[in-house]
């Protein structure tokens, strides 16, 4: 077996911004007892057969033999040290964080994306309910700690359900993240992932209507010459009938106020600026530095439009409303909460995808 299918579906999902964006998601498949995983940093659209891992799944079955630190920062440390060990010799990449969670499933192949048209479910106030109800072979996952805890919570889950049905879970959906889908070939896989989507889709009040707005130049120029001159991305500017809609007021901006997953914090930073339309942006933009200790990567003026401190943020934000869009199907959008925002923004994984995410 050859890493050249995986590699090709891997490109073939990371390309579809449907499904992933940028470095999210993460892909391995398993040959006898090594497992091949991507490594972290790599982005799935244009990654290589060094973008991915040779791992020892003995070693990382091992791993849960172990007691780690409850301390957060030193957990993370002693697991991502003992996982380092379980590359085969001559592997020098960072595995995925979520290879654990690779390792635990006895499928050939898995495939774990993000899309947004999912994320409307995870990412909803009655997602669970109704992952029950469009998915009842399918294993749900609140939000909780990514890594270790994460792949802890789930080895117990399918465990207990293997104890009691007999059967693996191969469809798996995490709360504020994206969905882990295993199976034996990758068409299966590729099946699974077009169903669920149809069936989602077919619930969906209404999708985002990202149709480009037109907008007098004379009011964007100043500000982007302003923003220019306070960082050191190109500004971009955009505005589309759905931003439309969330720009109106402060009621209408809440629902893309702030996270939903952990992507959204590394690439777009964990909260857009809003700037009513009679405020001074640049005077609005200091204090968001002085009270966050960082500059924003978003900034939404009222009835203007959304301007973007580089490329990357813009298609991350896009995100951020095609899934509060979507989520209104499933009762509302539910952002990460306040703790969950501030261990991604302060965790040593995401600090590391956040400087691979700059280079």
């Amino acid at each position: 077996m050859s890493l050249d299918a995986l590699l090709e579906h891997s490109r073939r999902y990371g390309k579809d911004p449907a499904f992933v964006l940028l470095g999210g998601g993460n892909t391995s498949f398993k040959d006898g007892r090594v497992m091949y995983v991507k490594a972290s940093g790599h982005a799935l659209g244009t990654i290589k057969e060094d973008g991915f891992v040779r791992m020892d799944l003995d070693k990382l079955h091992e791993i849960w033999q172990k007691q780690y630190s409850d301390d957060d920062e030193i957990r993370e440390e002693e697991v991502l040290k003992d996982m380092m060990a379980c590359r085969l010799a001559g592997e020098s990449a960072r595995p995925s964080v979520e290879a654990l969670l690779h390792a635990l499933l006895p499928f050939t192949y898995v495939i774990h994306l993000h899309p947004a048209i999912v994320n409307g479910l995870t990412c909803a106030q009655n997602g669970e309910q109704m992952v029950h109800t469009l998915f009842s072979d399918a294993l749900w996952v609140e939000l909780v700690k990514p890594g270790f805890i994460l792949a802890n919570i789930v080895r117990t889950r399918l465990n207990a359900h293997q104890r009691e049905t007999g059967k693996v879970y191969s469809l798996i959906f995490l709360q504020n993240h994206g969905i882990f889908v295993g199976g034996e070939t990758l068409e299966e896989i590729q099946a699974t992932y077009e169903s669920l989507m149809r069936t989602i889709e077919a619930r969906l009040v209404r999708k985002p209507d990202f149709s480009e707005v037109p907008v007098d130049e004379t009011s964007v120029s100043p500000i982007k010459t302003v923003l220019q001159s306070m960082c050191n991305e190109d500004v971009l500017f955009s505005q589309t009938k759905e931003y439309e809609r969330y720009l109106v007021d402060e009621q209408h901006f809440a629902k893309i106020a702030s996270s939903f997953t952990p992507d959204h914090i590394v690439y777009a930073g964990f909260k857009p600026l809003w700037v009513e339309e009679t405020r001074d942006v640049a005077n609005a933009f200091r204090e968001y530095e002085r009270q966050n200790g960082v500059k924003p990567k978003i900034v939404c003026v009222q009835n203007l439009g959304v301007f973007s401190l580089g490329s990357k943020p813009l298609s991350l934000f896009r995100d951020t409303v095609a899934i509060s869009t979507y989520a209104e199907s499933f009762g509302g959008p539910r952002f990460m909460d306040d703790a969950m925002i501030s261990f991604i923004r302060t965790w040593e994984v995401e600090k590391y995808r956040s400087q691979v995410a700059a280079t």
